[in-house]
């Protein structure tokens, strides 16, 4: 099974458990001048060539991201009324390659302010992270 499609079984999981991920892009594509051809002039391009004028990147999310964020329901202990307050997630869709250091940075930092973040191969790994025992 390929990581983009661990990845939809994990986001369809996490809803099935109350949680709700959402698929974090991240990285770089090209922004720029849309015009219109009012006219014929010369401009060689070749077959699946794009032209963008004044071209800029745009760069989407950061390096360590984790593939899926959301939150993950946890309720409240009886003296706050049992109210269910959401709680920050982050997860890493891994197939078989291991972390980068700068995911894991972003894992910890998430865990440092008592989010939950890790990385998850399957369905078991997901429940962990989300629910604990991580």
């Amino acid at each position: 099974m390929s990581e983009a499609d661990i990845m939809r079984s994990l986001a369809r999981a996490a809803s099935a458990l109350g949680a709700r991920l959402f698929r974090q892009q991240t990285g770089t594509g090209w922004v720029g001048k849309v015009e219109h051809i009012k006219m014929v002039r010369k401009v060689e391009v070749r077959p699946g060539d794009v032209v963008i004028r004044q071209a800029r990147p745009f760069h989407a999310g950061f390096e360590g991201l984790s593939d899926l964020g959301g939150w993950a329901p946890v309720e409240i202990t009886p003296d706050m009324v049992g109210t269910t307050l959401p709680i920050y997630a982050q997860v890493e869709v891994k197939a078989g390659s291991g972390l980068t250091a700068e995911q894991r940075k972003w894992i910890d930092a998430v865990r440092k302010v008592g989010g939950r973040a890790g990385v998850a191969r399957n369905e078991e790994d997901l429940k962990k992270i989300l629910f604990g025992n991580v």
